[in-house]
């Protein structure tokens, strides 16, 4: 009988034709499925919960620290396969990592990805050199101001930051972001799919580039996008809104409000739609027909989504918890 051989690890292993001629599910869809949305539920509550959330054209993105949390609800483990390696392109220089994903139950690997860091990167080159200096009025002299810091006025001068030059990146940072590269890559491998059940993309934000044209919004080209050059944060104060007294604690919380069209977006509904199908099959605390999203009662709530469940392809992501409230002065 003939036999295929099927390279494992460093080993050869002859596995018989027979063994392999049909495949199988290794488990149960439906547990599968039910775990993975488990999963994507308790990830949008740490990374909601975070004051700093790497956003880049308007979609949300996995750090290192978000994959490596993931991994370790499976039991897996990103481990640096070797030390880094130094690599030259010519004038390019930088870093090139090795990492590998292992099951902790059986210390089996299960993945490997490589990642590099190059100086010709933006941002990973040359970076602009800023100091802080006083400004000063016509006649030379450091003009004060009063703030406030800490809760506590004080008279400072005034300063502003400049520019003084340029400077390398230093090595180090290269080789340390290689490394995260390599671990966020081979996690996000294996498990790509809890972030696009929790409603985020795919991609590890560390790997996301000025010259990724596939993240301009639609219809922009490279050129006239408003992209970042980089997935930043957001660290800009927001316009100030004038604050919202606090949500019925009977009704949906914001997350769940935004939950909901992002559901019906997935099942091609328009916002009227769903407007005239609130308004038809659903009432307020009132007993009133809805005529906002925000009104819609939590035991409501699942209601919705299995009632449009059937127009998926794929079963919708796990919804926010519900016994989270929105704080006073949120956004309604």
């Amino acid at each position: 009988m003939p036999e295929i051989v099927v390279p494992k690890q460093d080993a050869m292993t002859h596995v018989s034709d027979e063994d392999v001629s049909l495949l199988s599910l290794a488990d149960n869809p439906s547990t599968v499925l039910n775990q993975a949305k488990l999963a994507a539920q308790t990830i949008m509550q740490v990374i909601s919960a975070k004051k700093k959330q790497v956003v880049f054209n308007g979609e949300k993105y996995f750090e290192n620290d978000d994959w490596v949390l993931v991994g370790k609800m499976y039991g897996i483990v990103p481990r640096v396969a070797s030390e880094p390696e130094y690599v030259e392109f010519g004038e390019v220089k930088g870093f090139k990592a090795v990492t590998e994903a292992v099951l902790v139950a059986t210390d089996q690997v299960i993945g490997r990805a490589y990642a590099m860091c190059l100086n010709d990167e933006e941002n990973w080159g040359d970076r602009p050199k800023y100091e802080w200096k006083d400004v000063l009025d016509a006649e030379g002299k450091k003009i004060w101001e009063e703030r406030i810091i800490r809760g506590v006025k004080k008279n400072l001068p005034k300063s502003e930051k400049i520019q003084v030059g340029i400077v390398k990146v230093p090595l180090f940072q290269l080789m340390s972001m290689a490394q995260t590269r390599a671990s966020s890559k081979v996690l996000s491998m294996l498990l790509k799919f809890v972030p696009v059940l929790a409603g985020f993309k795919p991609v590890p934000a560390e790997e996301i580039s000025a010259n990724d044209g596939e993240f301009a919004h639609d219809g922009q080209t490279q050129e006239h996008s408003d992209r970042p050059t980089r997935a930043k944060r957001k660290t800009e104060p927001e316009a100030a809104k004038e604050p919202e007294k606090p949500r019925d604690p009977d009704c949906i919380t914001r997350d769940q409000q935004t939950f909901l069209y992002t559901v019906a977006t997935k099942c091609k509904l328009k916002h009227q739609e769903v407007k005239d199908e609130l308004q038809a099959h659903y009432k307020g605390k009132d007993g009133k027909p809805l005529q906002s999203s925000a009104d819609m009662l939590k035991k409501d709530f699942q209601k919705f989504l299995d009632s449009v469940d059937s127009k998926f392809l794929h079963h919708p992501p796990a919804p926010p918890e519900d016994n989270v409230q929105d704080e006073p002065g949120s956004n309604g």
